[in-house]
């Protein structure tokens, strides 16, 4: 089984570097500039940018037109403006980050478009700005005008799609519509659905809250993820548009639904074939250097302890030169499993190559994470290895490390923990060195 090197600043036997430069990147300017959904960034309303197709939206030939414009007020109708400025209060307080929301924009020729933007707080060189990115919607919402102003007909076109939607009264609930899909998916007949309240098929009521929370702000959200349940009690993940609509003369909601639970099973298990070691079912290398990195950066937000243990198994080639790669394969299932028996739930253990492993020690001091080490060597040297020929054992090195003020990467630590995982192995092996 190949060995894997780790990185260093300081042992010339180990000179790979853990990082890779990046091959030379796009000129992200031109992609903003020419991207095809209009961008306006602004502090206080002046404008500081303005991307080509937020100019073509507005009916601007170029982008520095609006650039010369003193404030953006011409761009908005005058009454949305007392809601605009308290959002955009919000924004500077630090109250939210992002807005997602349909707004009415006013053309240079004073044309109402309808908008979907996207709104968030962003660092302007220094000052904090919003950045706007729209999109004309006119036809879209002219249509859905066009729909809910028959509601015969909304309801026909409502039945023959092929997705589940309903119609849902805002102030307690009931359902007004249901179409055949919907009661597919949440398996009960129109009629008992239609006697009910959709809040008996959310699992969590807060989910149920927040969406109308969510509309209460802005006429319509989308890719809602909850988890719903159906009439027979069948769970599932599911995932959730909804608008705010007049039905019936009364506040409503028509809500779409999307059964998502194989999708979501699918991204669980890439997720975890992305991010595991096969063999061992430890965080790859991959993986635990970015689960490093966020514990690193806990760590200094909090100024809390962090300790790192470097492992390497002694002596790992004679097992596979003498037992074959399969007993080699076992030997290492067998250390983990008596290393983590040793372990916190909170500490994280990864595979970084071949026999090679680091063990993350949160809320641990250089001194408790002695006192860990000792009890991995003395667990893994005690664990028989069945090897199909006879039980062997094994022993291990280990170089601990601990965080220093001064760290700005897992890069740091690591080295100080491989250079301490060397002394151990140059003097006999089968022992812990604490790091300098």
């Amino acid at each position: 089984m190949k060995k894997m090197p780790l990185p260093s600043q300081q042992l010339e036997r180990r000179k790979t570097p853990r990082r890779h430069e990046d091959r030379s990147l796009p000129n992200f300017q031109d992609m903003v500039e020419g991207a095809v959904q209009g961008i306006l960034i602004h502090s206080n309303f002046k404008p500081l940018f303005v991307n080509n197709a937020f100019a073509r939206l507005f009916g601007y030939d170029k982008p520095e037109e609006l650039l010369a414009l003193p404030l953006i007020r011409p761009l908005f109708p005058a009454e949305l403006w007392p809601e605009i400025e308290l959002e955009y209060n919000r924004f500077i307080r630090g109250d939210t980050s992002t807005q997602i929301s349909r707004m009415m924009g006013t053309g240079r020729d004073g044309t109402d478009i309808w908008l979907s933007t996207t709104k968030r707080i962003i660092d302007w060189h220094g000052t904090p700005a919003v950045q706007i990115t729209a999109f004309d919607i006119s036809k879209q919402v002219a249509m859905e005008q066009l729909l809910l102003g028959n509601e015969q007909q909304l309801r026909g076109i409502l039945e023959i799609l092929p997705v589940p939607i309903y119609i849902a009264r805002r102030r307690d609930g009931k359902l007004l519509f249901v179409n055949r899909k919907t009661c597919l998916l949440l398996q009960q007949g129109a009629g008992a659905m239609l006697r009910s309240s959709s809040e008996q098929f959310f699992v969590d009521q807060e989910d149920r809250s927040k969406i109308h929370m969510m509309i209460d702000s802005v006429p319509d959200v989308r890719e809602i993820e909850v988890k719903m349940r159906t009439a027979q009690g069948r769970e599932f993940m599911a995932e959730l548009a909804a608008i705010r609509i007049i039905y019936g003369e009364q506040p409503a909601m028509l809500v779409s639904l999307n059964d998502i639970s194989e999708r979501k099973k699918m991204e669980a298990e890439l997720f975890h074939q992305a991010n595991t070691d096969s063999l061992t079912g430890l965080s790859n290398r991959r993986y635990f250097m970015i689960q490093a990195e966020q514990e690193i950066r806990r760590a200094h937000r909090f100024s809390r302890a962090l300790s790192v243990i470097m492992m390497d198994l002694d002596h790992f080639k004679h097992i596979n030169d003498t037992y074959g790669h399969a007993a080699g394969d076992i030997a290492l299932e067998t250390i983990v499993k008596a290393s983590l028996e040793s372990l916190r739930e909170s500490d994280i253990m990864g595979r970084l190559g071949g026999e090679e492993f680091a063990i993350l020690l949160p809320e641990t001091s250089l001194e408790a994470a002695s006192e860990v080490a000792s009890r991995l060597l003395t667990n893994i040297a005690q664990t028989p290895i069945p090897t199909g020929k006879k039980v062997i054992h094994c022993t291990t090195s280990l170089g601990v490390a601990e965080l220093r003020s001064t760290d700005s990467s897992i890069d740091e630590l690591l080295c100080r923990a491989d250079d301490a995982l060397f002394v151990s192995k140059e003097n006999g092996r089968n022992r812990a060195t604490l790091g300098q």
